[in-house]
């Protein structure tokens, strides 16, 4: 498997500081924002996830989700 994909809920103000997070576990995941939609105050970042992180993956989401509104929509 080369990565597990994931689709989280978000709010657009915290797309940057959520990518900062990730950027700093180096080669953890890529996100993408598929189709973001103008004028909404959430959007959908697709996560690729190494599957050698998911373990460390699970927390740091578990630990943003306890500052930030963040929702699973699709695993």
């Amino acid at each position: 498997m080369d990565s597990i994909d994931l689709y989280l809920k978000v709010n657009k103000e915290d797309i940057q500081f959520i990518c900062s997070v990730m950027e700093v576990y180096e080669g953890m995941v890529a996100i993408r924002t598929p189709n973001p939609e103008p004028g909404l105050p959430t959007s959908i970042l697709q996560v690729m996830l190494s599957p050698d992180f998911k373990e460390e993956f699970e927390i740091v989401l578990q630990e943003l989700s306890r500052k930030l509104k963040i929702e699973v929509v699709s695993a």
